[in-house]
């Protein structure tokens, strides 16, 4: 069972039998509908998930909230709701269980968006289960999503780091990962730091944005790590529930992101040169200002 469409899309080219499992059901455009079965559920509420599990050899979770939000937490969603997933398995007798993490969850204590995952880490091997962890380091489209907003304005920011450190990421691609996924589902107790074969600092990804917008030596500036904080506390920012979503941000550019299970597919590289994420991201970009726009009539 997988929340997650590169899963359920990889899941799709095998034998397997399928239950897709959301909040929001929805199936792939190029998968075939015949090929799933959907079912609607709120983790947050364990009456929903009864008989979920029933018959299922491998549970595979990605839930999690990854944005703001200003009902729930992230210990809501990603802890307290995987949390009731394992029950639901348990009670199944579910051969094996897999979540999908966050590279460093252990490092993450006072990070929500983290923390919460190492928390159900724990929970998880401690449940009696067969488990496999996957702890990603981030995914193609995610860093295409937050770093070409700032090339189309030229106003890329990273932050100061103590000593010159250089943070680094290896990213993969979500059909790579899903592939991986799919290859491991049934290894026994593992926990694998997973990410793509080309590392690069943060700098160096943004000057790749910037070749990829025909801009050479575009500007990026370092800001203080501390600014990021005072930002999360402003009374704005915290009735929009994106103080939890800074603090991630934050973590995640003051450290390095790289996993040492390195897992062949797609370039990171040639991604960012085919700039096929550019024009979903510029319609979102133009909705949203749209959006302001209308309702400052």
């Amino acid at each position: 069972m997988a929340s997650w469409a590169p899963t359920s899309c990889a899941l799709c080219a095998t034998d397997h039998q399928i239950a897709a499992a959301d909040a929001v059901t929805r199936v792939p455009a190029d998968v075939d509908a015949s090929r799933f079965e959907t079912r609607q559920i709120d983790v947050t509420r364990p009456e929903t998930l009864e008989g979920l599990c029933d018959g299922a050899d491998v549970v595979i979770t990605t839930v999690g909230l990854t944005g703001a939000s200003t009902r729930f937490t992230n210990y809501d969603i990603d802890y307290q709701g995987n949390l009731n997933l394992i029950e639901a398995a348990r009670a199944a007798g579910v051969k094996h269980f897999g979540y999908v993490s966050v590279i460093n969850a252990n490092k993450g204590e006072g990070i929500p968006m983290v923390h919460s995952k190492f928390m159900l880490e724990e929970a998880l091997k401690a449940s009696g289960l067969t488990y496999v962890i996957w702890r990603p380091t981030g995914y193609f489209y995610d860093i295409a999503h937050v770093f070409w907003p700032m090339i189309k304005s030229k106003s890329v920011q990273l932050l100061k780091t103590k000593g010159g450190f250089e943070p680094r990421a290896n990213v993969i691609d979500t059909r790579d990962f899903a592939g991986f996924i799919l290859k491991t589902m049934r290894d026994e107790n593992k926990t694998y730091f997973v990410g793509g074969t080309e590392t690069y600092t943060y700098r160096q990804i943004a000057e790749m944005f910037y070749n990829a917008d025909g801009v050479t030596n575009g500007p990026v500036k370092t800001v203080p790590a501390f600014m990021m904080d005072v930002l999360g506390m402003l009374p704005k920012i915290k009735a929009q529930g994106k103080s939890d979503v800074l603090k991630f941000s934050k973590f995640t550019l003051l450290n390095d992101c790289v996993g040492n299970t390195e897992v062949p597919g797609r370039s990171f590289k040639e991604y960012i040169a085919e700039k096929s994420y550019a024009p979903v991201i510029e319609a979102e970009l133009a909705a949203k200002a749209a959006a302001e726009k209308g309702g400052e009539r």
